[in-house]
């Protein structure tokens, strides 16, 4: 029976099939980092959900840019609103590799897939050479000239 509702719905000319995001979540603030270097345009997810879409437009090969979230979710205390307890997590979105989606009436984010990576992770903890950050280190994203050179994993991004 599900197989036929997937058919039917594969048949409806509006939808459009993409690989599942990395994340969907509730958030309380999205910081992006270096305004002007993000490409964005408003959006809606099917039609109902207001949203602003943005990528990285650099080109592949170059860096990462950074967007910061908060969200009570990913707090140690619920009702504890302290940064140094519930430090906000920051992502790293890589040029041709997906769009972060902020959905304004309904708080919620749409992170873009980030399987591609394999075991290196979308946050800000690595240094120019690819090896983690000490931790007296300020972290970057992992270099992008290194990114460029994982494997597609035919993700696909909408």
């Amino acid at each position: 029976m599900a197989s036929a509702r997937i058919r039917s719905a594969k048949e409806k000319k509006d939808v459009v099939e993409f690989t599942a995001p990395h994340e969907v979540h509730q958030f309380e603030q999205v910081k992006y980092y270096d305004e002007p270097e993000w490409a964005c345009s408003m959006d809606s997810v099917a039609g109902h959900v207001g949203c602003i879409k943005c990528w990285n437009p650099r080109d592949e090969g170059e860096d990462a840019l950074i967007v910061e979230v908060k969200a009570m979710y990913k707090r140690e205390e619920l009702n504890i609103k302290d940064e140094t307890v519930n430090k906000p997590r920051k992502h790293c979105i890589f040029p041709g590799r997906g769009y972060f989606w902020t959905c304004f009436n309904s708080n919620l984010v749409i992170e873009p897939d980030s399987d591609w990576l394999g075991e290196l992770k979308d946050k800000p903890i690595y240094n120019s050479t690819g090896m983690e950050a000490l931790p007296d280190q300020d972290g970057i994203c992992y270099p992008g000239h290194m990114a460029a050179d994982l494997p597609d994993n035919g993700a696909t991004f909408v």
